[in-house]
């Protein structure tokens, strides 16, 4: 299998001929879901004639309003389809129906979520996340993504301050959401 991240905006790792510049989930979450649904699908067909598989994305991360340019790895980078789990919900879902009617596997990420973090897990070592819980309405878009039919679930290695002890959710299994992600 090749994956590639093509999110979109600055994570868009292929580039050039062949290959549509692909706008931030920012941008990409002020289109109607019909029209990023088709807009993912043809980016996922030039994915698909490049020879890539799968696609390390959509991001499901909530960034709350009080954060988004305190949140270095989503809000910042405008990695993120906006601040209601119910906006981000539908996003990822008509990004990752778009990229599977590509025939583009897709991985949602970054589960529980690096929405209400400040450091970037990319850069430092204890990154906390203070506030996601096991029902917590953020976690929608992961659900969505598992209902639209994602391939599979990239976890986040920011630590979780509500799963005791506090461990990298990558190095723990904890069950913080009500799907079947886990």
């Amino acid at each position: 299998m090749l994956a590639a991240d093509q999110e979109g905006g600055l994570v868009q790792r292929l580039k050039g001929p062949g290959f549509a510049t692909i706008p931030s989930a920012t941008m990409q979450a002020k289109q109607s879901d019909a029209r990023l649904r088709r807009n993912a699908y043809e980016w996922g067909r030039q994915l698909k004639e490049a020879g890539i598989d799968a696609n390390l994305a959509p991001v499901a991360d909530v960034v709350p309003t009080s954060m988004v340019w305190m949140n270095q790895p989503i809000g910042q980078l405008r990695r993120g389809y906006g601040r209601s789990p119910k906006t981000v919900a539908a996003k990822v879902t008509a990004f990752t129906e778009g990229m599977n009617q590509a025939g583009v596997a897709t991985a949602v990420k970054h589960f529980p979520g690096l929405g209400r973090v400040r450091g970037n897990t990319d850069y430092m070592t204890r990154v906390v996340d203070r506030a996601t819980t096991r029902h917590d309405a953020a976690l929608a878009g992961f659900d969505a993504a598992i209902n639209a039919g994602v391939d599979m679930v990239m976890v986040s290695s920011a630590l979780i301050a509500a799963s005791k002890p506090a461990r990298a959710a990558s190095w723990r299994v904890v069950a913080l959401s009500t799907t079947r992600v886990m």
